[in-house]
């Protein structure tokens, strides 16, 4: 049978109890605090990373900025490229019609000068020969400078409109 003694339950609740504040103190106690460093420890990790990961976003942010900014730079650039270019060429190509334009008009005042030269020439020559033919009927020497003057004058009268 049973016996159940008093005493015997008494030192076995006194030798529960000293094992459950040992225990306590001894296991609970550290296991608890490692526990809750160790929690803290992922806490914190998680709230790191967070931080590290809104840190690269804005640094993302920041270089996708700079990124278009660059491109849009470059695209100035490429179009004041453009424009300077265009400039020169429409420069150039004025400075080229300038410069036909006044190659044109001294060939043609060459052209004027040469013709000038060349009539002046035809009419000392047809003055030669008119005062050779008056003189061949004339029947005399016509050599003059009042005679060629005559001559001149009349040519240049009616040279005009040849």
């Amino acid at each position: 049978m049973l016996n159940i003694s008093l005493t015997g339950m008494l030192w076995t609740v006194v030798n529960l109890l000293v094992l459950y504040i040992l225990l306590k103190k001894f296991l609970w106690a550290p296991v608890t605090a490692m526990i809750e460093s160790r929690q803290k420890e992922i806490e914190d990790g998680l709230a790191g990373a967070a931080a590290k990961e809104q840190a690269s976003q804005a640094k993302l942010e920041e270089y996708d900025l700079r990124l278009a900014q660059a491109g849009q730079e470059a695209a100035r650039l490429v179009a004041q490229a453009r424009d300077r270019g265009q400039r020169e060429y429409e420069a150039i190509l004025a400075k080229a019609r300038d410069d036909a334009g006044r190659v044109t008009d001294e060939a043609r005042q060459r052209v004027r000068q040469e013709r000038e030269e060349m009539l002046q020439g035809a009419r000392g020559e047809v003055a030669s020969l008119a005062l050779l033919c008056a003189a061949k009927v004339a029947g005399k020497e016509l050599d003059g400078d009042a005679d060629r003057a005559l001559v001149e004058d009349f040519l240049a009268g009616t040279g005009d409109g040849t």
